[in-house]
């Protein structure tokens, strides 16, 4: 069988010379699976060339952003990579997992930065220079900090946007001024992609919005917004002028801005002549409004069909452009996801499931009942609470399978989550500060957001896995995989030696 990804007659023991790690928060492999039937680009692509793995989860019980990004990158457990949560308790406190007040945002003064001081695991990215110190690294991402877990400790041109700044930024612990070719975007070609992301069309075609539920669901949007079109306009209040700022948030949470984050990768390409030289480089990208808007508007939403067809064209236009740039069959891509989202409860609900969604107004009165407690007296109240479904102490043994080992490879003694009860005012959890570590029942989310992810249940934890380049097989594989695997997996095709102590393993 033809090698994926390359040209027939070619040799399909090429090795890439650029691996891609795609990471696409938020999308559960039911999401993608059920917009199948109308994707036209990249995800079609993957699907009709690469190689899939339809039975891919994450191997963790927090499955957060931060903690499933690292493991993605790292091919390591969070307890074995440090990153267990957004923030997290240390026998020294409490500690956010990636801001430092020791570096600063380049040219954004007053703004603290974020390191990745706390990653504990080489990324792949390190693997690569390790291997070759010449090896280039570039990591872009839409979400705030998001490109940083997955460089590390690598030494990469690191971007994310901040919606404070109003363009893509990096952090002086990677590096003291911008790349020239982050510049030349973030003036040259960002602000027409701002503007035009002041109103968001709907663009899926009419014969495939049945893929959907309709899109005046009362349940969904963003308390201001709930049907399309979406316009930044309507954020001002009535009789009042918008912000001036307003359309540099707004940007991140639209589907342009995912487009972005494409566009800077390619001009990262082009500037870092990836690809293109002896060592094999490393591109990571993250691509975050799939798990925007399914916080705000659902999984099972218009919305977010929307946003993963425009994703879809999106990744064919980039694939096709690697394809010029880099040479076709010279570079190879592993897409996966941090985790997966239940949909909105009130809309399992409507459609006969069951969920529940706890409010603001019962979970307040516990957490205050468990700061007032003596720590060794909050798990009998956690208890106690009909939504609550087990409670263990980090590092005791016991505990329901197969949470128990989910359990064990999202915290240890000295890095305990804070998720699921946390205080929205300050983050902190009364229940993680005590080294509890807390399971709802099934189908149950805190208030947070219209949806909410984190369980350790399946529906927050099957993801897809998708590969293409030279030396894949084409096809669907039978072998169980999971989000530690894809690091190495991507390395193994680019003839990168795997560190020692990884959970993961190469799949074929």
């Amino acid at each position: 069988m033809l090698a994926t990804g390359t040209p027939a007659g070619s040799r399909s023991s090429q090795t890439p010379k650029l691996l891609v790690l795609v990471a696409v928060d938020g999308l559960g492999a039911d999401v993608l699976a059920r917009a199948e039937p109308a994707l036209t680009g990249g995800f079609r692509r993957l699907l009709a060339e690469g190689r899939s793995f339809p039975d891919t989860v994450v191997d963790h019980a927090i499955t957060v952003s931060h903690p499933g990004h690292v493991t993605l990158a790292t091919g390591r457990h969070p307890a074995g990579h440090g990153i267990v949560d957004a923030a997290f308790y240390r026998p020294e406190g409490f500690t956010d997992a990636v801001t430092d007040p020791g570096v600063k945002i380049v040219g954004f003064p007053g703004a603290m930065g974020g390191s990745p001081r706390w990653i504990e695991a080489p990324t792949l990215s390190e693997w690569a220079q390790a291997a070759n110190p010449e090896a280039r690294c570039v990591a872009v991402g839409t979400g705030r900090w998001s490109s940083l877990l997955h460089a590390g400790h690598g030494r990469c041109d690191v971007y994310w946007y901040g919606p404070g700044a109003g363009r893509y930024v990096t952090s002086t612990a990677y590096r003291e001024d911008d790349a020239s070719w982050a510049t030349a975007f973030n003036k040259d070609r960002l602000p027409a992609m701002q503007e035009a992301s002041r109103v968001w069309d709907l663009t899926v075609p009419a014969s495939r919005r049945g893929l959907a539920r309709r899109d005046a669901a009362p349940y969904e949007g963003d308390l201001v917004h709930t049907v399309f079109p979406h316009r930044l306009a309507d954020l001002a209040p009535p009789g009042q002028a918008l912000d001036p700022g307003a359309l540099l948030g707004w940007f991140a949470g639209t589907p342009f801005a995912d487009e972005a984050t494409l566009e800077l990768a390619l001009a990262g390409v082009r500037g870092d002549a990836l690809g293109k030289r002896a060592p094999v480089d490393v591109l990571s990208i993250v691509l975050s409004t799939i798990d925007d808007s399914a916080h705000y508007y659902g999984s099972g939403s218009l919305e977010q069909l929307d946003v993963l067809l425009r994703l879809d064209r999106a990744l064919g236009t980039f694939f096709d452009a690697l394809d010029r740039e880099v040479g076709r069959g010279r570079w190879a891509v592993a897409l996966s996801a941090d985790h997966g989202m239940l949909d909105v409860p009130e809309a399992i609900v409507e459609g006969g499931g069951k969920a529940r969604r706890v409010a603001a107004e019962e979970i307040t009165p516990l957490l205050s009942a468990l700061k007032g407690a003596k720590k060794e007296d909050r798990a009998a109240l956690l208890r106690k609470t009909d939504f609550v479904a087990e409670v263990l102490r980090v590092g005791e043994p016991g505990g329901t399978e197969p949470f128990a080992t989910l359990w064990r490879h999202s915290a240890r003694a000295d890095r305990v989550p804070r998720f699921p009860l946390l205080d929205p005012e300050d983050g902190t959890s009364p229940a993680g500060e005590a080294g509890l570590l807390v399971r709802l029942t099934e189908g149950t989310i805190p208030d947070l957001d219209r949806a909410v992810h984190g369980s350790p249940y399946l529906y927050d934890r099957r993801v897809p896995f998708l590969l293409l380049g030279p030396g894949v097989r084409q096809g669907r594989s039978r072998t169980p995989a999971r989000t530690v695997d894809v690091a190495p997996t991507l390395a193994k095709l680019g003839g990168i030696p795997l560190p020692p102590r990884l959970d993961g393993r190469p799949l074929r």
